[in-house]
């Protein structure tokens, strides 16, 4: 692991058993900034070290760039806890963390005596971080679930995000996990601080449902009132200076935060509109929407669009102090100069020479550092030096491997 000065979370040490994106993401910000985290895997390893198979990418033991992203300088240990040997050294690994973080369901939990209630008498000062799908009560409680289930498809944004009748769009696999993995490090931090005052320990809980809601939370305080759909007929925006329009390269730019009333001598200038200045019909959105020219003049516009290449329209209306932006492809962002040049993505050289560059952890602090990326080993890999730590002999260390208690 890579030793560097002024991490912000030094002294902090993370015992994690989760698997995939969501609670192992936790982790990995908090291990990029200083904490101490060791990763208890099966016997099997993380689902996620199987990811790439699926998202076409590398996962093999020495070059896996998905479960990189995820579980970057944390200590990789492989555990059963379901052996007795193995649920000791998990319980002795609990005893010197200041934060337990899973996901397993609550029920499996009880069965193996890993549940809050059973260690907060046992361990007063420990944070205890569950993540779960759906929340820890209701009828569906119990469950499984996952990004695609409790933060999509459940919290609205599928049904709504596209124009009614299309097929729902798909989501970048685990979007959902990563905003909601930052709810769940939000509320770590807090019980930290918390700790720092009382000496007492907290459990701390969030789901993909609850993060869901709450991201979507402007849509479902508006649709209690006359708006019942967040994305209506393209030909019928709220406002006309406020959405999409194609250019003439094929790629889409949006133009968005202006004000129709008060932009729209701008605009005509800008757009060759000047008619619309002396035309009632569009002296306002109200006069747009109840004279039925809006879908006239989107259509005027798309047209007026087609005329320039989105990056001439990015320029001219950068140019005016118009919010815009040109809808980029998911490949394009880590060759974005805008994003190298701040951090955001960066490049790591796996084995065999595989570059890859990675999103990074998006907190910088002028006083701080965090932990480059390196690249993540097999399964296990870092088991005889955290148990080591834990004061196991080598001679005991083989004798829990033997028995099937770790790998």
């Amino acid at each position: 692991m890579n030793e560097i000065k002024n991490l912000p979370l030094s002294g902090i040490t993370v015992v994690e058993l989760a698997t995939v994106v969501a609670a192992p993401t936790t982790s990995r910000m908090l291990c990029a900034y200083g904490a101490d985290v060791i990763k208890v895997e099966t016997l099997y390893g993380d689902e996620m070290r199987r990811a790439g198979k699926t998202e076409m990418t590398p996962y093999e033991d020495d070059k896996n760039p998905l479960f990189t992203v995820h579980n970057s300088n944390k200590k990789l240990t492989a555990i059963n806890f379901k052996t007795p040997e193995g649920k000791e050294a998990l319980l002795k690994l609990i005893s010197e963390a200041d934060v337990f973080i899973t996901n397993v369901r609550e029920a499996s939990l009880k069965r193996s005596g890993l549940d809050y209630d059973s260690l907060k008498e046992r361990f007063p000062s420990l944070i205890y971080a569950h993540f779960s799908g759906f929340g820890p009560k209701g009828p569906v409680a119990a469950n499984p679930g996952f990004d695609s289930t409790a933060f999509w498809l459940r919290s609205g944004p599928m049904a709504d995000w596209q124009v009614e009748g299309s097929f729902p769009f798909v989501p970048t696999y685990a979007f959902g996990d990563m905003a909601t993995s930052s709810v769940l490090l939000s509320g770590i931090l807090m019980a930290i601080i918390g700790r720092n005052s009382t000496g007492l320990g907290t459990k701390v809980e969030t789901s993909l449902f609850a993060s869901g809601i709450w991201c979507n939370s402007v849509g479902i305080v508006s649709t209690q009132f006359d708006r019942k759909h967040m994305n209506p007929n393209p030909l019928y925006p709220p406002d006309p200076f406020d959405t999409y329009y194609r250019c003439a390269d094929g790629k889409w730019i949006g133009i968005y935060v202006n004000e129709y009333y008060k932009d729209k001598e701008k605009f005509a200038g800008l757009l060759g509109m000047e008619d619309i200045l002396d035309d009632p019909r569009y002296d306002d959105i109200d006069t747009l929407h109840e004279s039925g020219v809006l879908p006239e003049a989107v259509e005027r516009i798309n047209q007026i669009f087609l005329t320039k290449t989105s990056a001439q329209w990015r320029e001219l209306l950068s140019a005016n102090n118009i919010s815009c932006e040109v809808m980029q492809s998911t490949c394009d962002v880590s060759k974005d100069p805008q994003a190298i040049e701040n951090h955001y993505v960066e490049e790591l050289e796996y084995a065999d020479g595989l570059k890859v560059m990675m999103p990074c952890p998006p907190v910088h602090f002028s006083a701080y550092a965090r932990r480059p990326y390196c690249p993540t080993g097999p399964i296990g890999t870092d088991t005889d030096q955290v148990f080591t730590t834990l004061g196991y002999s080598p001679e005991e260390i083989e004798a829990l491997r033997q028995v099937g208690a770790i790998g």
